[in-house]
């Protein structure tokens, strides 16, 4: 099999490796024997020129050379244009990857057509995409895409057997930042959460001492250099070349040539930490927020991992030392370790169930990425009276990941394609995500006017890109993906339209928490929780959790968000409303629905018998007569007569096993989500859909 390689397709500087025989990865060379290649094109009449080359006909302000145009990825109005042609940032990219393809083929002295690249962590799904297009267009096979502070953890942390220890790794490239957590073991590297900025990286600084440096020029002499393509590129060269030099001297000499004027200046180091400072707690600011997300301070975080040539900076050394109380970590090359493990996990055959050990490893060692953006879709909310954005995979789940839920449409004569708006974004505001675009399923059976309730799985693959696919009947569906209409948010932006759709269910979950719930049962219950919220249509139901003993607690008020509803399943926890059973759900529950339109309900789970029944009793039954169905489970010690006298029917309790609660909520989920369809118009009274339940 012909080897695979990885690739750091970096902003300003790219580098691609392999691993040999004896599974030792090393950096290829360039066709001028360096390790790593300038991102920088030239376009000359008859040739593409990429590399060192092309950068410095960019410094001598040859207009045909581009550069930096990683941050441009999948951006549809970046256009450059050269000799009569235009090049999108996808189209320059596989110029790059041609070059360390053909780079890499001589070194190896055989071809080369599958690799692994390299992306910011913080990529979304158009970027990442697109760089896959970019490698396709350049002959390769793409295996996978990974994230560039997981390829560098991987080849820092492989072949170390130590216990396990929490890292984090600071990404500071030419062009993105990342922050990484990840728990690295001897057998594992598994990522905790990663967040990011891919418009910060070293250019900015770049870009401050030009702006410094220019206007001190323009004071001495009155004119503005940057206004000069030459001279703005020159100037470009000199300030990464002296901000390098700031990394090991306390200052560095810089001259300007514009319009016949020779300025000479002197940056040193406190001026050059000071016009960045904002700069520099960007980064701080977004690693102090990972930290946060998992509720971890700094000190307990075993090393810091810098990556990325800009991480040379004294600036950036100074505050790991201060924030974490010790030096970052050393014995990894900070412009190498990125592609070396991209290497390490092409020749670990990425995607395949079966992967072959590196030998000087002693084993396979798996790494377990996560979602760094929740995947939502664009919904309606329960009254009806704004768009919101629905998050159906969090972030911080592991990948691949997937998610099936039911989904219910009204289908026409003629044809009954149904538009999903897909998104990133960890706001339930559609003014605040991004839009992956409009996600097209075509060949929906027709029903009549009623509506027709069917599957789509919405998932993310190994390389962290979005998925869609759609079931009806067991038969796949017929998917397209189609770019945005214009006004695409400002339409999510109005209340929606007036119209005859399904109605839309409120339901909370009460969980009895009574000490007898520990262990086992409370695993069971928050499996069977899982289960439920898996089979709910959360584009037209709202979920929300309750917890109750001896006093009651509201996990969670009714949301279409799954991140919130798994997290507060997940917080279910023995001791926090008591040990006894003295509480009931259902005043507080009145309260919750006083205004929620019907069908509303609520699904109790409860395992021994309640110390004040009787009150149970009157406050379920006046639960009903304000409209709330309630549905009672019980399992264990639960008295059977008493879950029949606080559910609004006979058809509407059920005692099972501890090991039956997931079928019994996923049944009852799928009973309402169907039975919910079935009187898609109106507003059904709850026992309509409650005579389902035991027919089902």
């Amino acid at each position: 099999m012909r080897p695979a390689v990885g690739i750091d397709l970096g902003t300003t500087n790219s580098a691609i490796a392999a691993v040999d025989s004896q599974g030792r990865p090393s950096i290829l060379p360039n066709r001028f024997g360096e390790a790593v290649t300038p991102s920088v094109i030239c376009f000359q009449d008859s040739e593409v020129i990429v590399g060192q080359p092309a950068k410095e006909l960019q410094a001598a302000g040859d207009p045909h050379a581009a550069a930096f145009f990683k941050r441009q990825m999948s951006e549809p109005n970046y256009v450059f244009y050269a000799h009569g042609r235009d090049y999108s940032a996808v189209d320059l990219s596989a110029c790059i990857l041609s070059a360390l393809k053909s780079d890499a083929e001589q070194a190896l002295g055989k071809a080369v057509q599958r690799a692994v690249i390299t992306v910011p962590a913080y990529f979304r799904n158009p970027q990442r995409q697109a760089t896959i297009a970019a490698g396709r267009q350049a002959g390769l096979e793409v295996l996978q895409v990974i994230n560039e502070p997981t390829a560098a953890a991987v080849a820092y942390g492989l072949d170390r057997s130590s216990p396990e220890r929490t890292l984090l790794v600071y990404d500071l490239g030419g062009g993105t930042f990342d922050v990484t957590l990840l728990k690295l073991s001897p057998g594992e590297i598994r990522i905790l959460t990663s967040d990011g900025d891919h418009e910060l990286g070293g250019k900015d600084w770049d870009d401050r001492i030009v702006e410094f440096l220019a206007s001190r020029f323009e004071e001495e002499f009155g004119d503005d250099p940057l206004g000069d393509l030459e001279s703005l590129s020159d100037l470009l060269v000199r300030a990464e070349v002296v901000k390098k030099r700031l990394s090991t001297a306390q200052s560095a000499p810089i001259s300007i040539l514009h319009g016949g004027d020779r300025g000479r200046y002197e940056l040193d180091r406190p001026t050059f930490e000071e016009i960045t400072a904002d700069l520099m707690e960007r980064t701080v600011s977004l690693t102090m927020k990972a930290l946060e997300d998992r509720g971890l301070q700094p000190e307990e975080v075993d090393e810091v991992l810098l990556v990325g040539g800009s991480t040379r900076m004294p600036m950036v050394h100074d505050f790991i030392q201060r924030s974490f109380g010790r030096p970052p970590s050393s014995g990894v090359n900070v412009d190498e370790a990125v592609a070396l493990g991209a290497a390490l996990t092409a020749a670990r055959d990425p995607g395949r169930a079966s992967r072959r050990p590196l030998l000087h490893l002693g084993g396979a060692v798996r790494t377990v990425e996560v979602t760094n953006h929740s995947l939502g879709m664009i919904a309606i909310n329960e009254d009806r009276s704004a768009f919101i954005n629905s998050i159906i995979l969090p972030k911080n789940t592991p990948v691949p990941s997937q998610e099936v839920r039911p989904y219910q449409h009204r289908t026409r004569s003629g044809g009954n394609p149904l538009e999903i708006y897909m998104t990133q974004g960890e706001s339930e505001s559609p003014a605040e995500v991004t839009y992956l675009g409009k996600y097209v399923l075509h060949g929906i059976p027709a029903n009549g006017s009623r509506v027709v309730v069917f599957d789509i799985e919405y998932s993310y693959d190994l390389s962290g890109t979005v998925q869609v696919a759609g079931s009806c009947g067991g038969r796949s569906l017929k998917l397209s993906v189609e770019d945005l209409p214009p006004d695409v948010p400002q339409r999510f932006l109005k209340p929606p339209e007036k119209t005859v759709e399904s109605v839309h269910v409120t339901a909370y979950l009460a969980f009895d928490l009574s000490g007898s719930m520990s262990g086992q049962p409370l695993e069971e219950a928050q499996k069977a929780a899982r289960s439920f919220l898996a089979n709910t249509d959360l584009s037209h139901c709202s979920l929300g959790i309750i917890a109750f003993a001896d006093s009651v607690r509201v996990k969670l008020k009714a949301s279409q968000n799954a991140r919130k509803i798994k997290r507060a399943i997940q917080g279910l926890s023995i001791g926090e409303t008591g040990f006894g059973n003295m509480a009931q759900p259902f005043s507080e529950v009145r309260r919750l629905l006083a205004r929620a339109e019907p069908p509303k309900f609520v699904i109790t789970l409860a395992d021994g018998v309640w110390a004040d029944q009787d009150r149970a009793i009157q406050e379920a039954r006046a639960a009903h007569a304000e409209g709330i169905e309630s549905i009672a489970i019980g399992f264990g010690g639960a008295d059977r007569s008493f879950l029949r006298a606080i559910a609004s029917s006979d058809e509407a309790s059920f005692f099972t096993s501890m090991n039956g609660l997931v079928e019994t909520f996923s049944n009852i989920a799928q009973v309402l989500t169907h039975s919910q369809a079935s009187h898609g118009s109106g507003n059904p009274s709850g026992s309509s859909f409650l005579g389902f339940l035991r027919r089902s």
